[in-house]
């Protein structure tokens, strides 16, 4: 496989990773703030982390869609893994079988050869 495809693959599926934590991060944030009743400021720093969500996604070397088709692949297996972290939910086969899915779908539309 030549260089630039590793590399590519490599960058770009961190970005997806960084993006996918940011994006939950942040969302867990304001969640916290309003569901569990924290103080505002997590509320305020969870909306500046999801603004840098956006932003990130703006880092990857394809168009809008395909981007956030793909992107919906790797947020569904880190949702998981971080209910599994953060949340202590252990996920049941169905959840594990369909986050494998899901990213086997996204890495077919972002890295298939065009």
């Amino acid at each position: 496989m030549e260089q630039t495809v590793i590399t590519f693959i490599f960058v770009s599926f961190i970005v997806f990773i960084i993006a996918a934590l940011a994006e939950i991060g942040g969302g867990y944030l304001i969640w916290s703030w309003l569901r569990k009743k924290k103080k505002v400021v997590l509320g305020i720093l969870g909306g500046v982390i999801l603004f840098a969500y956006g932003i990130l996604q703006t880092f990857q070397p394809a168009e809008f869609g395909r981007v956030y088709a793909a992107y919906g692949g790797i947020f569904i297996i880190m949702s998981i893994i971080w209910g599994m972290f953060i949340d202590k939910k252990k996920p049941d086969r169905y959840e594990i079988i369909g986050s494998c899915i899901a990213v086997l779908g996204a890495m077919i539309i972002f890295y298939a050869p065009r």
